[in-house]
C-alpha cells in the first residue's frame, strides 16, 4: 500500500520519499524568514533580558517579531505531543510536520536557541558592564529604549482618548515600579518557582524587564550566577516557574492584541516610556544606598549638567543618541521584512 498523501502545504505528492522529507523540513517555518535571522533576532532578546532595567519584549518589539512571539506561545498545547508518535510513522509524518507548522514550533525553537546562546555568553560581560560604567550603560540603554517606543504607536490602527487612557496608566504603574527599592532575600526553591513564572511574564512586557524584577525580589545574581555555574537543581526549578507562567500569560496577551489591539499596544508604549526613570543615566551619587555589596538604590535623578553626579556628561548622552540610531538601524534592517502585519 503506498504512503498517504500530505497535506497540500506541506510537500508535492509526487516527490521520492527521501525528497518529500526532506521538503517538508524546509517548509517547517511558517513565513519566509530564514532560520538563522530568526536565532539572530532570539540572541538580542537573550543580549536584552540579562541586562536589568531592559526587556526582550523591547528587544521583539525593535526587531518586527513580537506579534508572532506572543501568538507562538500561545499556540503550545497537548496538541503537539498527542502529534509526536506521529514522527516515527512514515506514513503519518506529513501530519506531524504540518502542526509544527501550524503551531510555529520551528520559530520558537530558533528563537529559544539565540537566547540561550546570548544569555550563556553575555552573563558575565553585561554585568561587568553595568557595574563598571553604570551611566555609560544606562545611557545607551535608555536611547535604545526611548527610540524603541515608536514601533508599538505605529503598530496600533487607532489612537484616541482610550488608548491615551491606558498610555498613562501603564507609564504611571511602570514609573512606581521602576522605583520601588531592591529586596533582599533568602533564595529557596519554592520562591525561584515564582520568581520564575513572574520574570518570565515581565520579560513578555516591553519596559519591563524580568531582571529587573529579580533585582527587586533579590534573586537577580543568584539565578544568574546558577546559569553561569550550571547549578541544576536551581535551573530546573526556576525553568519550570518561567514555563509555567511562559504557557498561562502568553494566552492572555496574545487575547488581548486580538481584541483590544490599540489599547494593549498603547499600554506596552507606555510601560516603556515610564521605564525610563530607572535608566537614567545621570545620578546623585550622595543619595546612593548600598547594603553589603548590593547597591539598594543607586541615587536619585539629576539633570546632566548638575555637580551631583560623577560622570562625564558627554559620553552617557553620546551613547544614549547612539543607542537611538542603532534602534533605528535594526528596526529597519530587521523589522522591515519581519514586522508584525
Amino acid at each position: 500500500m503506498s504512503e498517504s498523501t500530505p497535506d497540500k502545504s506541506s510537500t508535492p505528492s509526487n516527490a521520492p520519499d527521501g525528497e518529500q522529507d526532506k521538503l517538508t523540513l524546509q517548509n517547517l517555518l511558517a513565513g519566509d524568514m530564514p532560520w538563522w535571522g530568526i536565532t539572530v533576532r532570539g540572541m538580542g532578546m537573550g543580549a536584552a533580558d540579562v541586562v536589568p532595567g531592559i526587556s526582550g519584549g523591547t528587544m521583539a518589539l525593535i526587531l518586527g517579531i513580537y506579534t508572532r512571539f506572543i501568538a507562538a506561545l500561545s499556540k503550545l498545547n497537548l496538541n503537539l505531543l498527542k502529534a509526536l508518535p506521529k514522527l516515527f510513522s512514515a506514513e503519518k509524518r506529513p501530519q506531524f510536520y504540518q502542526a509544527v507548522r501550524k503551531a510555529d514550533l520551528m520559530f520558537l525553537v530558533c528563537l529559544g536557541v539565540g537566547i540561550v546562546t546570548a544569555i550563556a555568553s553575555f552573563a558575565k560581560l553585561i554585568p561587568w558592564l553595568i557595574d563598571t560604567y553604570p551611566a555609560h550603560m544606562n545611557g545607551f540603554f535608555f536611547g535604545m529604549i526611548l527610540a524603541s517606543t515608536v514601533v508599538p504607536f505605529r503598530m496600533m490602527n487607532k489612537r484616541g482618548p482610550i488608548q491615551l487612557f491606558w498610555f498613562i496608566a501603564s507609564a504611571g504603574f511602570a514609573f512606581w515600579f521602576s522605583g520601588l527599592p531592591l529586596l533582599s532575600v533568602d533564595a529557596n526553591l519554592p520562591l525561584l518557582f515564582v520568581c520564575g513564572a513572574i520574570a518570565i511574564c515581565a520579560m513578555m512586557l516591553p519596559g519591563v524587564s524580568g531582571s529587573f524584577l529579580l533585582l527587586i525580589l533579590g534573586q537577580y545574581k543568584y539565578v544568574l550566577g546558577a546559569l553561569r555555574d550550571l547549578n541544576i537543581p536551581v535551573i530546573l526549578v526556576f525553568g519550570g516557574g518561567c514555563g509555567f507562567g511562559l504557557l498561562a500569560f502568553s494566552r492572555v496577551l496574545s487575547w488581548l492584541l486580538d481584541r483590544f489591539r490599540a489599547s494593549t499596544l498603547a499600554a506596552l508604549c507606555g510601560l516603556m516610556i515610564g521605564s525610563l526613570q530607572k535608566l537614567w543615566p545621570f545620578k546623585d551619587v550622595s543619595t546612593m544606598v548600598v547594603v553589603g555589596k548590593k547597591v539598594v538604590s543607586s541615587g536619585t535623578n539629576v539633570l546632566p549638567w548638575s555637580e551631583a553626579h560623577n560622570s562625564p556628561m558627554l559620553q552617557p548622552l553620546g551613547l544614549m543618541v547612539f543607542g537611538m540610531i542603532l534602534v533605528i538601524i535594526l528596526e529597519k534592517i530587521g523589522g522591515g521584512k519581519a514586522q508584525d502585519k
